[in-house]
């Protein structure tokens, strides 16, 4: 499947539980994720690869700069490994919630 294929597909995906999703597309930053997304409050940026690509520098400094001012980026290779990382977030965000109200 081509990387403008799994685009398509993670945006279709998005868009079905009525996400805000968009492709970015030049005059961006360098390195700045292929997708963008608002999804459940959440601030999502996805850097879309083929399998087996991996992300350039840039694309993985701009990824840890999205994390680091508080929200959620990754790479993905298809939905379903989106899926998976969805997964994850949401279980993570669910235990820090159950911690903050712990406290």
């Amino acid at each position: 499947m081509s990387e403008r294929d799994i685009h398509n597909s993670i945006l279709k995906y998005l868009r079905g539980r009525n996400a805000y999703a968009v492709k970015t597309a030049p005059p961006m930053d360098n390195g700045t994720p292929d997708i963008i997304c608002c999804m459940g409050g959440l601030f999502l940026a996805i850097e879309v690869k083929q399998p087996g690509k991996s992300p350039s520098k840039i694309q993985e400094h701009r990824i840890r700069q999205i994390k680091s001012a508080g929200g959620v980026a990754m790479v993905a290779t298809s939905v379903d490994d989106l899926k998976d990382q969805l997964e994850k977030v949401a279980r993570d965000l669910k235990r820090a919630r159950a911690t903050r109200q712990a406290s």
